[in-house]
């Protein structure tokens, strides 16, 4: 046997192998130093955590080798022995392994570039990136220097293919095919173990986010999440029996003034009995692109002047200044301002097959009578928007229903702000001409990169970075209210500002509730008092706070609740694919991950305690919330009550 190994692993296909095991390893050296120098002062040094992630990488690096040798294994396998070693032997092995040492330094490159943008490994947004190839190419396009990169990258693998080109075939007897077979089908065996076995959760556990993110292979960690981007909650997160979650849960709604539909079962439906008498007042909400707390005026510590007309608002209407989204990605933020939904692990249920026909604002305000209409200055085709949008009560208005005319200045990701805005003023004239109270629920994108918008409207240069989008975005919020206060429906109109996420989600937890913190303002001079609200709200209480707000009567299975309820009690949900965070209002931070694992930060502090049946209340009431939400094709479909 050891004289097997040595003649398999050690002298033919151990030359052969070895300089795509080079390249492939080379680069991931490469590109772990390189994350791990950039982020070093977040990376916990100590000792047990490097080595943690130091073995998980490797594992992981190993594990994806096996994977990307296969097909040059095939090639081996399949070629006629008299052939291995011949000058076509040489120029196809060499063809292939070019195509192998580029895809390996384009993707430890692109893995850069993620890093910088998400501090992350590939995860679920490299997957939704892969699939919606025309923004995504034309946001790279416009944000970097392509040419240049393609080009390095081309130059390096040159380099190793010239360095490889006489190693590639040795100058030996190539093994029978019942040995290439053989090593063939251990690869393949090898492979379908490490399937089994290697798993993306075991580079976690350091406690430290920047260390569990170092201690993954990029390669892996992209198959990983193509692999898992729904995932079953009651496989992989800790549970409780049936009927203490639907207690817990339907006790967390219960209320005199909203009466459960029916009196017993699992749902949550219930009847929302207003305070006062219905205001059919019009309603503009405007989800604004990555515009985070920390953008706001008051919380910048360098004093820089970048919301003006925001931080207006936030002191003439209702302002919720510790607000919460639920996610880090946009689907998340319109999930749950649409459908009131807390984050469910893997994507959004705008992404999630059978979301049609649930429970939304769509539904709520087509049945008091208004227009409702999705306005989104991109193409709605990304994460299924469109469809989402208008399979639940919307009319669809996008980047393909607005004419030439009306485009002034458009990204890859859409029109600037100031076109969307007037094309939502617009709607609303129509609805307006035609006796009809308008819900417009409107979506912007100039806080994006490649951070580009028209020249000469404030005084910092396009495509200089975020604050300068962060400054437009604000000025064009100016432009929209300008605009409606010409018009006769402004005094009848209530606005919502919020945000759909932060511009950024890295920090040195799992999850960092700093990091998910947004404005939510209402805004109606003649119909909400100016008031700032100071304790926690979650983003999905916005939608309840608006139709409190308009006093409606409805029944809804909403797990968001209206903030301005007497009996509020403050939480806020929050989460990164596969990490649900649970915040209570005095600061307690439940976080629960696979498999069946929970974590307990209190105040500020950075350690977190293990779970223990002693745990404290929040971490069952974050339990039955998930488990009752998973199911929620079932519970927010009305006609199925």
């Amino acid at each position: 046997m050891k004289t097997f190994l040595s003649r398999i692993f050690f002298s033919y296909y151990a030359r052969r192998v070895a300089p795509f095991f080079f390249v492939f390893c080379g680069a991931e050296l490469v590109e772990v130093l390189a994350t791990f120098v950039w982020d070093f002062p977040q990376v916990d040094t100590s000792a047990a955590p490097l080595a943690h992630s130091a073995f998980s990488v490797c594992v992981q690096t190993l594990t994806a080798f096996l994977w990307g040798i296969v097909p040059f294994l095939i090639y081996l396998f399949a070629l006629p022995r008299r052939l291995h070693g011949t000058l076509a032997d040489r120029v196809v092995s060499a063809l292939i392994f070019a195509v192998f040492a580029l895809v390996c330094v384009f993707t430890e490159v692109s893995e850069l570039f993620f890093w910088e943008e998400f501090r992350s490994r590939f995860n679920f947004i490299a997957v939704d990136y892969l699939i919606y190839t025309t923004e995504v190419v034309g946001n790279i396009r416009q944000s970097y220097p392509l040419a240049p990169i393609l080009g390095g990258v081309a130059l390096i693998a040159a380099l190793a293919v010239a360095a490889a080109w006489r190693r590639l075939v040795p100058a030996i007897p190539a093994p029978g095919w019942k040995t290439r077979g053989g090593v063939l089908a251990g690869t393949l065996a090898l492979c379908a173990a490490a399937f089994f076995c290697v798993d993306i959760s075991q580079a976690e556990g350091s406690g430290n986010r920047y260390n569990d993110e170092l201690g993954k292979n990029g390669f892996y960690s992209f198959f990983s999440a193509f692999l898992k981007n729904e995932l079953d909650y009651e496989a992989f997160y800790p549970t409780l029996p049936a009927e203490e979650a639907t207690r817990k849960i339907r006790a967390e709604f219960a209320s005199a003034g909203t009466p459960f539909v029916n009196a017993d079962g699992e749902d949550i439906r219930r009847r929302v009995i207003p305070r006062g008498p219905e205001k059919k007042l019009n309603v503009m909400i405007v989800v604004m692109e990555s515009m985070g707390a920390e953008f706001m005026n008051e919380n910048r510590a360098d004093g820089a002047d970048l919301t003006p007309n925001l931080t207006r608002l936030s002191r003439e209407g209702l302002y919720f200044s510790n607000a919460y989204a639920t996610g880090t990605r946009s689907v998340r933020g319109l999930e749950a301002l649409s459908a009131a939904v807390p984050p469910l692990p893997g994507m959004s249920v705008v992404r999630r097959d059978g979301n049609e026909g649930i429970e939304t604002a769509g539904k709520i305000f087509a049945d008091k009578g208004y227009k409702t209409r999705w306005i989104y200055g991109g193409h709605g085709v990304f994460d299924n928007m469109n469809h989402y949008f208008g399979s639940n009560g919307f009319e669809v208005c996008d980047r393909a229903s607005m004419r030439d005319d009306e485009v002034t200045f458009a990204t890859i990701w859409g029109v600037c702000d100031e076109d969307l805005y007037r094309r939502a003023v617009r709607e609303a004239d129509a609805s307006f001409a035609r006796g009809e109270p308008f819900f417009n629920f409107v979506f912007t994108t100039s806080n994006h990169r490649p951070f580009a918008y028209p020249d000469g409207k404030i005084d910092i240069p396009s495509k200089s970075g975020r604050a300068g989008a962060v400054k437009y975005a604000d000025f064009a919020v100016g432009e929209l209210l300008r605009l409606a206060r010409e018009r006769p429906w402004f005094d009848d109109t209530i606005f919502v500002f919020v945000a759909d996420h932060c511009s950024s989600c890295a920090g040195r937890r799992e999850l960092n509730p700093e990091k998910h913190r947004i404005p939510l303002v209402f805004y109606a001079p003649k119909h909400v008092a100016p008031r700032r609200v100071d304790f926690l709200v979650s983003q999905i209480d916005a939608l309840p706070t608006l139709l409190g707000l308009l006093n409606f009567d409805y029944e809804c299975s909403f797990y968001g609740k209206d903030a301005l309820a007497p009996d509020y009690r403050s939480r806020a949900f929050i989460s990164n694919y596969q990490h649900l965070g649970f915040l209570d209002g005095a600061g307690t931070l439940v976080v629960m991950k696979p498999v069946r694992q929970i974590l307990i930060y209190r105040g500020d502090s950075d350690v977190p305690e293990r779970y223990e049946n002693s745990a404290p209340a929040p971490t069952d009431l974050a339990i039955a919330y998930w488990l009752h939400a998973e199911n929620w094709r079932a519970f927010l479909r009305p006609e199925k009550k």
